[in-house]
């Protein structure tokens, strides 16, 4: 299978997380084990399928550097840890991601020496994110995400951007979030995604793939487990849109 090569033009992958989340409002799973060792099996997951550089960043102030210090991968991860879960709750664990996000960009050496980033939600494994990475090289676009609902939000969960993105439209929603009030982070990275097209300057695509899907939702504790006989279906959707989508981009640069 095809190796995906580290260097400035390969996505960091980013893997959000909060360990403790200490009564987060919409928030089911709040077992601090539960949840810490979903992270660490999520990082050795995409240690152990990618080759590209890994950011963890976690916002409840537990560090689990040391679980990697003996990983034949250590060198490809940066575990960053710090006290950012003290907001008010009632704006929910959106508002904290986003807190992570900027705290990643102020802190990551790998994000400083990068060119983009392939943002995932710390407790989901993507089974298929080679091919959705190889995608997102292929076409080179700057936004690469799901857009849902009739362009109402996108799926936060996993999307793949140029750093400028987040410096230049989505941190400056942050406070718009507000889980209850019914404003989540699936609806700031919708803004921001929209402002960044219409300003003419970033190319979208949504993904080629649908992403395979593997972990437990932190908001209702659902288990996502895409089987290969639900997901294919769905994929095959996704192959079409993807394709009808890039189709009408060539149609409108070649006139």
């Amino acid at each position: 299978m095809e190796e995906i090569s580290v260097g400035a033009t390969q996505p960091v992958i980013l893997l959000t997380g909060c360990i403790n989340p200490e009564g987060m409002t919409f928030t089911k799973l709040q077992n601090p084990e539960t949840r810490r060792l979903q992270y660490i099996e999520t990082i050795n997951f995409y240690l152990d399928n990618t080759n590209n550089l890994i950011v963890f960043v976690e916002n409840s102030g537990i560090d689990i550097s040391e679980i990697f210090q003996n990983s034949a991968h250590r060198e490809r991860l940066e575990v960053i840890t710090f006290f950012g879960n003290s907001f008010d709750k009632r704006l929910g664990k959106g508002y904290g991601e986003m807190i992570i996000l900027k705290h990643a960009f102020q802190h990551s050496r790998f994000i400083g020496t990068n060119n983009s980033i392939c943002k995932i939600t710390g407790r989901y494994k993507a089974l298929n994110i080679k091919s959705i990475l190889k995608t997102y090289e292929k076409y080179k676009c700057n936004v690469m995400v799901d857009l849902l609902c009739q362009l109402k939000y996108s799926d936060s969960r996993i999307f793949i951007a140029d750093n400028t993105f987040f410096t230049d439209f989505l941190f400056s929603t942050i406070d718009l979030i507000n889980d209850s009030e019914g404003y989540y982070l699936e609806h700031a990275l919708n803004r921001a995604v929209l402002f960044s097209i219409m300003e003419g300057k970033y190319s979208y695509l949504p993904f080629k793939y649908k992403p395979r899907l593997k972990g437990q939702s932190g908001t209702d504790n659902l288990n996502y487990d895409y089987s290969f006989s639900y997901w294919f279906p769905l994929n095959i959707k996704q192959i079409i849109r993807f394709k009808v989508f890039s189709r009408k981009l060539e149609i409108k640069f070649s006139n």
